[in-house]
């Protein structure tokens, strides 16, 4: 019953992947704590011979890092090759930095690096998809659906692109086209958790709640934080009858905190109605009397199914919001 989402890859304020996290904060460390013993190791050993030795051995290291990362990033190898290219005034200025014992070297081939990366970054995302985004959240679908194909076409390794056709193909609930553009995404960047989401809302609109329910697995393996992949979980182990599963999913939700009221509604009401089917009847109740205070999400819920297409989960999702609306008339004095 939720509402179309935005693409997730680009919300303000999204926790990052536990893939992203390692890139950002552990590989770092690990690197920093890698170079600093063997660093000690060379002024015990070889004293005479420190500064270049280790300047050596940063290089070296950041060479490698660069490749792996290059390779992970699935870029084409000429991008591979200029990406290299741009991180070689950090390397140098480390370099100079460390043998002439002056950081200012380092900071400053850091700091131009850093600057050239992300220019190419910049340059490198296709202009044709900048604008799609900006239609596709504007609501100009088919701008969006012409601009993000021009995008495919100029840029065919990039994943996000698909991942935003994939987007715009289920607002207009074509679902065979949105399958296959977030597969070639997943296949380009298999760990993408906004694409594992789609899937599970392709799957959910389209009621295989198997293939949902595994999908939403994936989407919380790579970003465990996201309250709307837990909440969409619980609602596919609900229809799937796994009402002990989905307790604990729809729990989660409400525990991690959710974007909005309509969304705190409904994981209220599944969570309630899970417990319940699971004979857990008092904490049913307890949770059908919190469900009171976002009862205001009723008549927003309403009207977007109002606004709904035909798709195959819409008679169900209409049961639901009957059953809710006569459990709340029940829990709210006339």
């Amino acid at each position: 019953m939720g509402k179309q989402e935005q693409p997730q890859n680009q919300r303000p304020g999204q926790r990052p992947s536990r893939s992203e996290l390692r890139n950002s904060i552990v590989w770092p460390v690990v690197i920093s704590v890698v170079i600093w013993l063997a660093g000690l190791l060379i002024y015990i050993f070889a004293p005479g011979r420190f500064d270049v030795l280790v300047s050596g051995m940063v290089a070296a290291g950041l060479l490698i890092y660069l490749v792996w990362y290059q390779r992970r990033m699935r870029l084409a190898p000429s991008e591979r090759i200029l990406s290299l290219l741009l991180a070689v005034p950090a390397i140098l200025g480390i370099s100079a930095g460390l043998i002439r014992g002056d950081a200012l070297f380092a900071i400053t081939g850091v700091s131009l690096s850093l600057l050239l990366l992300g220019v190419q970054r910049a340059l490198t995302i296709p202009f044709s998809y900048r604008m799609a985004r900006r239609n596709f959240a504007r609501g100009n679908m088919e701008l969006a659906l012409d601009l993000v194909d021009k995008a495919i076409a100029t840029r065919p390794l990039f994943w996000e692109s698909y991942q935003l056709r994939a987007l715009i193909y289920l607002s207009a609930m074509q679902f065979p086209q949105v399958e296959r553009d977030a597969l070639k995404a997943l296949e380009l960047r298999p760990d993408a958790h906004p694409v594992h989401n789609t899937l599970g809302q392709l799957y959910l609109a389209t009621s295989q709640y198997e293939r949902a329910a595994e999908a939403y697995s994936k989407a919380i393996d790579l970003s465990p934080k996201s309250a709307l992949y837990h909440f969409h979980q619980g609602v596919a182990l609900y229809r799937l009858g796994d009402v002990r599963e989905a307790a604990e999913a729809l729990a989660a939700a409400t525990r991690l905190g959710l974007p909005d009221v309509t969304y705190e509604l409904q994981a209220y009401y599944y969570l309630g109605v899970a417990l319940e089917r699971n004979g857990e009847i008092e904490k049913a109740e307890e949770v059908f009397a919190d469900m009171v205070k976002f009862r205001e999400g009723l008549e927003i819920l309403k009207e977007n199914l109002k606004q709904q297409p035909e798709f195959p989960e819409l008679p169900v999702l209409r049961a639901d919001l009957r059953d809710m609306t006569k459990r709340l008339r029940a829990a709210v004095p006339q």
